[in-house]
C-alpha cells in the first residue's frame, strides 16, 4: 500500500463508508477503489478533485498522502504570496512597457541634445565668464528634449498598444508632459520679463495637479471603450 493508498483508506474510514459506498458514490466500481487503497493503481487524474472534495480536502494533500496542518499551511501559503510579490517586483518587462526602438532613437537624440548644451554652456561660460544668463541653454536642451520625446511618444504605435492592453490611455503622457513643457515655458518668460521667479513657481503646482485630474479621467475613457 503506497502513501496515497493508506491515506485514501484512512479518509474512507473516518467517514465511516464502505469501499461499496464510496464507489457508488464516485462512479467506480468496487475493484477500483480496492486497487487504489492497495496502491495497484491510482486514479485518473480527472477524478482527483472529486475524491478530495468528498474527503474534505485538497487535491495536493491528496497526492501528497497526509493532511497539512493549518500553520504549515499558512506558511506555504504566505511563501507563495511573497514569491509572487517578489516576480512581481523584480521582473523588468511583466509590467513595464518593453523598449521600442523608438524609444531607443528618442533616448539617443534627447542624449545628444543634451551633450551639446551642456558643452557649449560650458564653453561660454568658461571662455566669456558668462555663466549667469546662459544657464538658459541646459533648460532650452531639457525642453527640447521633452518634445522630441513627446513627438515620439504620439507616433510609437507599439507603446500605445502596450498601453492600450494594461488599460492605460497611451496619449495621457504625452499631454502631461506638454502640459509641464508650457509650464516651464511660461514660469521662464514671466522670469526674464517680469522678474517674477518667485511667486511663479506656483505654475508647476497648478501644472502637476491639472496632470493628476487628466490622468484618471483618461483610464476611465480607456475602460469605457
Amino acid at each position: 500500500m503506497n502513501e496515497f493508498g493508506e491515506f485514501f483508506c484512512a479518509l474512507r474510514k473516518e467517514k465511516g463508508m464502505t469501499q461499496a459506498e464510496i464507489a457508488r458514490l464516485l462512479g467506480v466500481t468496487n475493484k477500483a477503489v480496492s486497487k487504489w487503497e492497495t496502491g495497484e493503481s491510482l486514479p485518473d487524474t480527472s477524478m482527483l478533485k472529486p475524491i478530495a472534495d468528498t474527503f474534505g480536502v485538497t487535491v495536493d494533500e491528496l497526492l501528497n498522502g497526509k493532511r497539512v496542518n493549518k500553520s504549515e499551511h499558512e506558511e506555504q501559503k504566505n511563501e507563495k504570496e511573497h514569491l509572487n510579490f517578489k516576480e512581481h517586483i523584480f521582473s523588468k518587462e511583466t509590467d513595464d512597457e518593453k523598449e521600442t526602438f523608438l524609444d531607443k532613437v528618442s533616448g539617443a537624440v534627447c542624449a545628444l541634445i543634451v551633450m551639446c548644451g551642456v558643452i557649449t554652456y560650458l564653453i561660454i561660460g568658461a571662455v566669456y565668464n558668462l555663466w549667469h544668463p546662459y544657464w538658459i541653454i541646459p533648460a532650452i536642451c531639457g525642453i527640447s528634449c521633452g518634445i522630441v520625446g513627446i513627438i515620439f511618444d504620439f507616433f510609437n504605435r507599439e507603446k500605445r498598444l502596450q498601453k492600450l492592453e494594461k488599460g492605460q490611455n497611451p496619449y495621457m503622457d504625452g499631454i502631461c508632459g506638454i502640459i509641464m513643457i508650457v509650464c516651464v515655458i511660461v514660469y521662464l518668460i514671466l522670469g526674464f520679463t517680469l522678474n517674477l521667479w518667485h511667486p511663479s513657481w506656483i505654475i508647476f503646482v497648478v501644472g502637476g495637479c491639472l496632470c493628476g485630474i487628466l490622468t484618471p479621467i483618461g483610464k476611465l475613457m480607456v475602460a469605457k471603450k
